[in-house]
This record gives C-alpha cells, structure tokens and sequence, in this order.
C-alpha cells in the first residue's frame, strides 16, 4: 500500500514536470469597488480619454491578437499559433477556435481584417498610425489570416498586434460617427453594464469568456475627482483599490494600516513640462533652454515625490532603457538661464524684474495643471518660481482636466492646433515602449507626429525619425536613436521632469490577486483574468525568438526596469514560477516518501 502511495506521488510529479504548470492565484470575489479618478467617457476605442487607466478598462472589454505580460513582453491572446517569415514581412496568424463577442457572436478572422481597415478608414492617432506598415490582410478561414508587411517592423508585436482591440463587424460597420459611439461590446473579459457618466462604472464578468470565467464577478469603477477623498475611501473600507498612484506622503501611512497593502515597482509614465513650440517666445530654441536650465529635477522628486521617482532624461528616453543616451545632461544653473536668454535678446528693458521679447514686447506666460492632481500642482509652482527668478513672467492655471486637454490637445488630434503656453502634463507608459514613439512625439507632420502636442518642427528630427522608422538593423537603430536623443536634449521641444513610481494601494481582505505590471501597477487585464497566458513566460520568450528574426533589438523590461534581450528572457524564462513549483514538489515527494518508508520499516521492526 504504501509503495502505492510512494508511486502516486512520483506519477503526479512526472506529470507536472511534462505538463506546464498553471498558477492561478486570483480568488473568486463576487465585486470589487475600484476608485478611478477620472471620467472616461463612453470607454470605447474611440472615446476613452487616458493611457491608464483608460485604455486598460477598454482592453477588458476588447481583446488584443497580443497581450503585454508583466515584464511588457507581447505574448499571444486571440491568437493560438503564429509564424513569421525570414525577412520578417509575412506573418501568419491562427485564432482560438472558441472566441465569441459579448452578444454571442463569433470573433473570426473577418473581424481582424475588418478592423484593420475601420481604424484606417476612421483614423483614431493611437491604433492607426502603427497599421500603415500593413500592405495587406488575407483571410483563409474563419480563423487563419495572413498580414504582408511593406516593410519589416521591428515592434509590430507590441504595437499594432498587443495594443488594437478587435471590432465586432456585425456592429461597427453600422457606425459611421465613431467619436459619438457609445456601444461597448467585445470581446474581452468583462462587459459594460451600467454607466453614469461622471459617476461611476460598471463591468459584468464575461462568463463565457475564451480563457475561461474571469475571478470577479463585477467590477464598480466609482469616478472620485478628488484623490484625498479617493484615498480615505479606501481606507474606510468604501473602495478596495484605487487606480491613482498614491502619494508619497501617504505611503507610511497606508503601510501602517491593516486593511491596506501598498505595492509599488518602476514607473514610466512620464511627467513634463509641456511648451507651445509653436507659439513665441517658445518657437526660439535659446528660450526653450533657458526654462530647462531653471529646472532642478532632482529637487523637484526630493520636494514632492519624497525621492518615489527617477529624474528626467533630457532626451526623453528612460534611463533604464538599453537605448538611453547616457551622455546627456542638463545642470540647473539660474545665472545660466539668465545668461542664455540675454545672448539672444531677451532683456528687461523697462526694470520691472521680467524680460521683454526681442523686439520689445511684453512676454506674460501661463502655466496649465490639471486641478485634481496636487503632485502636478506644486510642481507647476515651484517651476513657475523658478522661471520667475530667471525674468520669465509666470502664473498658474489650475482647471478641469477636460479643459486642459481642450487647449493643449483639442479633440486629441493635433493637427487641429493648440491654445496654450505650458502646461504640467504627463504620457503613460507606453510612450517608453519602443524608442520610435519619439516620432509620434515630434515630427512635424501630425500624421507621424500624432501627439506632437507642442508643434515643434525641426526638419533634421524629422529626417532622423523617418530613418528610425525604416530601420530594423540593431546597430544603426542605436546610433539614430543615440542623435535623437542628442537632438531633442538640445532643442527642448518639452521638459522632462521626473518619471514617478508606481505606488499602488488595495484592499487585501478583499481581492489579493493583483498583477503588477510594470510601468502600469495593478489595474491592467492580466489581474482580472484567470488565465495561463498570465503565466505565460515561455510564450513570451518564443516571441521574442520571432521578433528576432527581424531584429535582434530588446523589447521588454525586467523586474528593476531594465529592458531584456532576448537571450535574457531565455535564461529567465528557466526561472522563477514553473521550476521552483516542481522544486518544491520534488522536495515534498522525497520528504513525503522518506516519511511512508520510515514508517513501514518502523512498522516491520515493532
């Protein structure tokens, strides 16, 4: 009997060690209150207003052919198999055979063609931009397609494949007006079922959702513009998480609190001071200088942030990025400010303390903040002091959000223009991806320069993003990214300010089951979806090993912020969950085993 047992277990261990192994840690909650701080809309693909947590809410209701894991490796979702031809130009695609959309409808291959064509014909900046290096999609069957490159991509993984929600066709060839879309069905883990707009809402569980019923049952996304009051509903036990990162004056309490847990990791959202380069005196570069010289980052992040954040690159580009220029830097130096506007013309000609513009006219500028953020607040203030102290005359503008954006970014399409001077403003992580998004943030034409919300226009950037665009060889990518950065750092089309931590704050004894992601903290898909493509490392490594035929540059990021190449994810993808799991079992069969055999020759001896 015992040798029995002794085999059971062995025979359990040989299936584990042949079987990959499958951690579901998310418990089943009937609802989970969420604080957001902002009203998204319609949340559609269309109408949702930012990175995070907006569009991570839209990609629970619409599934991606990719996913970006933990570590922002792209790793199949609607896709079930997949290859890449040699030159890196054809890739052929299979879907899961069991996908349907919320109104039971099944997602095919039509759809993904479909929506392929509906965002280039309806242009939204975000998901159409990266489908022009599609020249064509062919549909085999329901569930085969084939996309033709015009040219090889070096990120096309992360972005079009792991960031465009599919489009039912059933429904969306019918909207003709997709800006006023208010429909929401998808085919993603949850569904919308209720929304009060500037009040909160409401996300029902997909019970037949492909990768199988998603832990919680609902989802209440109460909107809370006052982050003070977000916070002490949490701590009251009104909310269970909250998608704002929690400041840093409130961490040591939070940790103290029993009905709280904080997690916190590398952020790259991207906090700056946004400048009208189309607007004077920001058109002059000596200008736009002078305000980066008035700028002590350092002490903005000790002041405000309590040291939760890493200084800004004056090239835009994060530090932990293997494309980071280390060379560059930018010392905070008032006199030097000073003198930089003075070489070029701007003086104080009427000895009022403030500069006047080259030809004498007054220079009166505005600073923009959102009123609901108190971090980006005092940044602004503190700022403004600053370029005061340098003869820059300079005042803040608290207001709502929406108007904000309403004046530096109208209707989120920059070739409409912009009504503003500064403005404190922020890019979520995303923007640090892949360093060719710097085209999006600076090219000239908006239909590269798609959130070049400054206007700035330098027809040598242009020249070099355009390069960077086309170029998929590692070495020259590196050097063209290295003369950006170099570029960018000297003519301050924005200022870098700092990139903050995420510091995010739940409820335990509600919902434990979070996955932090980094560079977006806990609200993404892979913490509401029980699923093995939450765990799917080595997925993510074969990824990689496809993107590498086309390039061998990195793409994904490790768990201090670093990017890892692709021999990296292959050593680390031997590591960590699947192995110490049958580690720990190996251990328990012997211990187990050792046990039953002392026993019977224990039992034999008496």
């Amino acid at each position: 009997m015992l040798k029995k047992v002794f085999y059971l277990f062995l025979t359990v261990l040989f299936l584990f060690t042949n079987t990959p192994v499958i951690i579901q840690a998310q418990e089943e909650v009937e609802q989970l209150r969420v604080g957001i701080s902002t009203s998204e809309n319609t949340l559609n693909p269309y109408t949702y207003v930012t990175g995070n947590p907006g569009l991570d809410l839209v990609h629970l209701m619409y599934d991606t052919l990719f996913q970006l894991n933990e570590k922002n490796l792209p790793i199949p979702w609607l896709v079930s198999n997949y290859s890449v031809s040699e030159d890196g130009l054809t890739y052929e695609f299979v879907l899961h055979e069991n996908v349907t959309f919320h109104d039971g409808e099944p997602l095919t291959a039509d759809d993904v063609k479909f929506t392929v064509e509906y965002f280039k014909e309806y242009p939204k900046s975000r998901f159409t931009n990266p489908l022009g290096v599609i020249e064509s999609l062919e549909v085999q069957s329901d569930t085969e397609f084939t996309m033709t490159l015009s040219s090889a991509s070096a990120n096309f993984m992360i972005q079009p494949l792991a960031d465009l929600p599919v489009l039912p066709e059933h429904i969306w060839s019918e909207i003709n007006d997709p800006d006023e879309s208010d429909n929401n069905i998808g085919s993603g883990p949850y569904k919308l079922s209720e929304h009060r707009s500037g009040e909160y809402y409401q996300l029902e569980a997909n019970k037949d959702y492909f990768l199988g019923e998603p832990p919680i049952g609902e989802i209440v996304l109460p909107i809370v513009e006052d982050t003070t009051a977000l916070f002490t509903a949490l701590r009251s036990g009104e909310l269970d998480a909250v998608s704002a990162n929690v400041s840093p004056e409130l961490v040591e309490q939070f940790e103290s609190s029993p009905n709280v847990e904080i997690i916190q990791g590398a952020g790259f959202s991207t906090t700056l001071l946004q400048l009208n380069a189309d607007r004077y005196p920001m058109t002059e570069t000596a200008f736009r200088n002078a305000i980066s010289l008035a700028i002590d980052r350092q002490y903005l992040i000790d002041t405000i942030l309590l040291g939760y954040a890493q200084e800004g690159s004056p090239g835009f580009i994060h530090p932990s990025s293997p494309f980071y220029n280390d060379e560059l830097s930018i010392e905070h130096n008032l006199d030097t400010a000073r003198q930089t506007l003075t070489d070029v013309g701007f003086e104080d000609t009427n000895g009022d303390g403030f500069i006047e513009g080259q030809n004498g006219e007054e220079v009166t500028l505005e600073m923009l903040v959102y009123s609901n953020s108190p971090t980006r607040i005092r940044t602004a203030e503190i700022i403004t002091e600053w370029m005061n102290e340098i003869g820059i005359n300079t005042s803040v503008r608290a207001m709502d959000m929406t108007t904000v954006d309403s004046l530096v970014w109208p209707e989120f399409d920059v070739s409409q223009g912009r009504d503003f001077d500064l403005s404190i403003w922020g890019w979520s992580s995303t923007m640090q991806l892949f360093p060719d998004r710097m085209a999006e943030l600076f090219h000239s034409d908006p239909s590269i320069g798609s959130v070049n919300i400054g206007g700035y226009s330098n027809e040598e950037f242009d020249e070099l993003a355009e390069t960077l665009i086309e170029t998929v060889s590692q070495d020259e990518r590196e050097q063209l990214i290295n003369e950006i950065q170099t570029l960018v750092a000297n003519e301050t089309p924005n200022v870098p300010l700092y990139y903050q931590n995420i510091i995010n704050a739940y409820n335990p004894n509600v919902f434990d089951g979070y996955t932090f992601q980094i560079g977006k903290g806990i609200i993404n898909k892979l913490s509401f979806v029980t699923s093995e493509n939450t765990n799917s490392e080595e997925e993510a490594k074969t990824d990689e090993e496809e993107q590498g035929k086309v390039d061998s540059e990195t793409t994904g990021e490790d768990n201090e912020g670093n990017n890892v190449e692709t021999s990296s994810v292959e050593s680390e993808s031997t590591g960590g969950g699947s192995n110490s799991t049958l580690w720990i079992l190996l251990i328990a069969v012997l211990l187990i085993g050792g046990g039953l055999l002392f026993l019977k020759k224990k039992g034999a001896n008496s």
